[in-house]
């Protein structure tokens, strides 16, 4: 598509084909109104267009409806590297300011990703679920395949595979493929 770079419309591209796998049959209309009329993928749609714009004036514009959707949705992503595969179930206050969160991340409401003022900001693994009102702050690395709870307030750093809980988390566990998916159903 003139006016966008290949590589950021692949990563909504993701973003699509992941939220809809469970509704292969229904048709791109559908799929299209759904994402407008859904506030949290509205604003997730045009902070992808804003960052795959290659035209400055384009770009401008994404920012603008990124901006004011995000007003609306309570959705502020502040990521340089934002991989594909986001599923936002609930809109809400959701707060992504990590320097990078990697593909397939799975975040309910009233979450916060961000920085502690101290240490810096998060850097999030591929196929991480975060729970409603989690909490993940400072300059921790979360590990793939990682699960934190409803809740959670995470400080430290979480190797991959770990399902985390509390204030502040700890480890409760090792978490299979099988669980998560099951988790998440996507």
């Amino acid at each position: 598509m003139r006016g966008f770079c290949e590589e950021g419309l692949r990563v909504l591209r993701k973003d699509w084909e992941r939220r809809f796998r469970k509704h292969k049959e229904t048709s791109f209309a559908w799929r299209l109104k759904y994402y407008y009329w859904h506030p949290q993928y509205r604003t997730l749609a045009y902070y992808r267009l804003r960052e795959a714009a290659a035209v400055g004036w384009v770009r401008e514009i994404f920012a603008r409806l990124y901006e004011g959707a995000s007003r609306r949705s309570g959705l502020e992503i502040h990521c340089p590297r934002l991989a594909g595969g986001v599923i936002l179930p609930h809109w809400g206050r959701i707060l992504l300011n990590a320097s990078e969160i990697g593909e397939d991340l799975y975040v309910f409401h009233n979450v916060t990703v961000g920085n502690d003022y101290r240490t810096g900001i998060p850097k999030i693994g591929k196929s991480v679920f975060i729970g409603a009102g989690a909490m993940i702050l400072g300059k921790v690395a979360i590990g793939d395949g990682v699960v934190v709870a409803a809740g959670s307030v995470v400080f430290d750093d979480v190797p991959s595979g770990l399902l985390v809980a509390g204030n502040p988390a700890r480890v409760i566990r090792a978490v299979t493929d099988e669980y998560r998916r099951e988790l998440v159903q996507y």
